[in-house]
């Protein structure tokens, strides 16, 4: 709390929070705060307030019924925003007077010292990005697995992203790899393993995507020139961009659990199908969970040069559409074609996989 109140960002950071208060309230505030609990009520809470206040059009839940507070649970969300789709949940899950969780906090993320305090004292845990070493890979995940296995056993609750990295199309899909590693160590039931984990799906809805140009940017340059090297501190301006973005409409549903019944049918098939089949699962509870904005019925329908969802957006709707598109900074005309698809189709692949794989 002494380096995060001597930080020299916190005098913008401050202003920008919460403007017209001296500066010194805020860094009194980080230096009376004893505990992670105490970091979450005097610090997160009213940051977070001022996040929701500043750059939503307000907040909204369901599914508190789904949430079994009186068990650890693993909370495996869809990932649009680097802070915000778990910090949002973590003012939820306050508000419901129901203890906080653990976060997953990337590895990748640790290298700035600022990242990294917050991080640490706001209850997140590293998960090791990808390794060039198989074996030290293997260790690590074995290690976070573990671990895992061991907090939610002790009725602590986690949430971690259903992916590697954030959703850069708006498709949200469960790698099979994060549930491969939970299964580590769990004994030869797989099936069992992932049960006793309480594996509870999030969906989260923006209307407006958290650095949605960024995103096209980065997926543009990954498509045409067939890799993408990110540039130092560029994970610190998408946070900064995530957090300050106006984001309209902001909406997080609380699936129903996987149970040991939906999986017991799949027993009998190889790990890895089983995996798939496990993931799967997943995914149509967050299809079926997530809120569908205006915007991304008027972006489904753009894409494929239809009316089919008229009736469901407005020309505001399409006036929000128009003036992300404008932000494209890009003069060659087929290049902004691609891109203006690109853009389009983060907003409307929820529709997509909505019809296609939700109930």
């Amino acid at each position: 709390m002494e380096r995060l109140a001597a930080n020299p960002l916190l005098d913008q950071v401050s202003a920008w929070l919460f403007p017209g208060k001296p500066v010194e309230e805020f860094r009194n505030m980080l230096l009376s705060v004893k505990t992670n609990r105490e970091l979450q009520e005097l610090v997160m809470y009213p940051v977070t307030m001022s996040i929701i206040e500043k750059t939503t059009n307000g907040l909204t839940w369901e599914g508190e019924s789904c949430i079994q507070a009186d068990r650890g649970t693993l909370y495996i969300s869809n990932h649009r925003d680097i802070m915000l789709d778990a910090t949002f949940q973590q003012l939820i899950l306050h508000n419901l007077k129901i203890p906080t969780s653990e976060i997953s906090f990337g590895s990748n993320l640790m290298e700035s010292p600022i990242l990294l305090d917050m991080g640490k004292s706001n209850k997140m845990y590293k998960v090791f990005r990808k390794s060039e070493n198989m074996r030290q890979l293997v260790k690590n995940s074995r290690h976070l697995s573990d671990y895992m296995r061991d907090r939610i056993s002790g009725g602590i609750s986690l949430w971690i992203a259903q992916h590697d990295g954030r959703s850069k199309d708006g498709n949200d899909i469960t790698d099979p790899g994060l549930l491969k590693m939970l299964s580590l160590g769990g004994g030869p039931d797989i099936v069992k393993t992932l049960s006793a984990l309480n594996i509870t799906p999030v969906a989260v809805s923006y209307e407006i995507e958290p650095c949605d140009i960024l995103k096209v940017t980065e997926s543009w340059k990954k498509k045409n020139q067939g890799f993408y090297i990110k540039s130092p501190g560029e994970d610190l301006v998408s946070i900064v961009t995530g957090i300050t973005q106006y984001k309209g409409r902001v909406h997080i549903t609380i699936c129903p659990p996987i149970t040991e019944e939906e999986l017991t049918p799949y027993s009998s098939l190889s790990p890895s199908l089983l995996l798939k089949k496990a993931a799967s699962l997943i995914d149509k509870r967050i299809y079926n969970g997530y809120r569908l904005f205006g915007t991304n019925y008027a972006a489904y329908d753009l894409l494929n040069g239809k009316a089919l969802y008229k009736e469901y957006y407005t020309p505001d709707d399409l006036k929000i559409l128009t003036q992300r598109e404008m932000l494209l900074k890009e003069r060659n005309e087929s290049v902004l074609d691609s891109m203006t698809r690109m853009l389009r189709s983060i907003y409307a692949n929820p529709v997509k996989n909505k019809i296609k794989y939700g109930s």
